[in-house]
């Protein structure tokens, strides 16, 4: 896909995006050169799955915000600490505690992941689960719970899902007002995401196309 329909098509969803939702560009599988067509448009917000890529990038673009989106093995644990702008995917309290252990000078926003899909092979936190898990992060200073993320199911509707992801998220939100942020949708489901509620949205295929 050339640069100039990676723009088109960039230009395109963010025209579409109601107020309020932040648009995550997921860089994971792209060209420098195509991140730095989004940065040239004024994006600042982009997605890796690996942490030594995030690490490379956000030393390459510190000028953008780095999202890590991906699961996380504690031995890479200092590349979020030190350059994630944002980490979507804590669901573990060790792995937790050893990014934090890495955060200097700054709190490191976090999203919860939530298993909203049902499925065993799924990351992510069981909802009633939370309430506890929650109260746990809390006394982890370096970090700051603003809200949850979830995936659906791919071969199902997404809608129950990120019906279910709402419903955590305003259970929780009269003992913890900061998390009110709901990351979900990709580029096969964001439309039904922000239907549901959503406030970020992570599209890569969308913008970037196939890898």
């Amino acid at each position: 896909m050339t640069e100039t329909s990676v723009l088109q098509r960039f230009t395109q969803i963010k025209r579409s995006l109601p107020p309020g939702v932040t648009l995550i560009a997921v860089s994971k599988y792209t060209s420098d050169a195509n991140v730095e067509t989004l940065l040239q448009a004024g994006h600042q917000n982009f997605a890796e799955a690996r942490p030594q890529n995030l690490r490379d990038r956000a030393q390459k673009y510190p000028q953008a915000h780095w999202h890590m989106i991906g699961p996380l093995q504690k031995n890479k644990a200092k590349y979020v600490g030190r350059f994630a702008y944002m980490w979507h995917s804590l669901c573990d309290l060790e792995t937790a505690q050893a990014v934090a252990n890495h955060v200097e000078n700054r709190v490191l926003p976090v999203l919860i992941q939530v298993n909203i899909s049902g499925e065993p092979q799924k990351h992510g936190i069981l909802p009633a689960a939370l309430p506890l898990f929650l109260e746990q992060l809390d006394h982890i200073k370096e970090l700051e719970v603003i809200g949850l993320m979830g995936m659906a199911a791919k071969a199902e509707d997404s809608r129950p899902a990120f019906a279910l992801l709402k419903q955590c998220r305003d259970d929780l939100m009269p003992l913890h007002p900061k998390s009110q942020n709901l990351c979900m949708g990709m580029s096969n489901d964001w439309k039904v995401a922000i239907e549901e509620g959503a406030t970020m949205i992570r599209v890569g295929s969308e913008i970037f196309g196939n890898k």
